[in-house]
């Protein structure tokens, strides 16, 4: 399970900074703000929509990531695992058997064998931020595919007649 942290949060450290660029490329390519089409404007909307995204994710990665080295760090004062101390946690204490990794929707759960489990770790803003900036990106990835198909194509604006 630690594993697949370690290989998701370099990725999602990276992820941002390509769709930054990619959206930044496009409105390049159409030859500046000024020049570009709607359908450059889609393109980049949805690439910045999907760096922000990917940046929320990714810090949510770090809560989740932080929460399980410390629940594997055993010793001394261990039990039960510190992410799983939330208020009231004195009465839970013997009830808390161990965690779970949740990644969609991203969540740290620390279960229980009596009161049900509970979910801590992740900033509450983590998850409607992925999916909305997430299902905004798509939209806007869509609308450009269905536009592109219809027979209109991206094609930027050249400065003069070719020589």
């Amino acid at each position: 399970m630690a594993f697949f942290l370690f290989l998701l949060v370099p990725a999602g450290l990276i992820l941002p900074f390509v769709f930054a660029g990619r959206a930044v490329g496009v409105l390049a390519r159409a030859g500046g703000p000024q020049r570009a089409d709607s359908h450059a404007w889609l393109r980049t909307a949805g690439f910045a929509q999907a760096a922000i995204a990917c940046g929320a994710y990714t810090w949510g990665l770090l809560h989740v990531t932080g929460a399980v080295m410390s629940a594997e760090d055993g010793g001394t004062d261990s039990i039960p695992i510190p992410p799983c101390r939330t208020p009231g946690w004195e009465q839970r204490a013997e009830g808390i058997t161990g965690y779970r990794v949740e990644y969609v929707p991203l969540r740290f759960v620390c279960e229980t064998d009596d009161i049900g489990d509970y979910a801590v770790s992740v900033p509450g803003y983590v998850n409607p931020v992925f999916f909305s900036l997430g299902l905004g990106a798509a939209v806007c990835f869509t609308v450009t595919a269905l536009d592109s198909g219809s027979g209109r194509s991206y094609k930027p604006r050249s400065n003069g007649p070719a020589t």
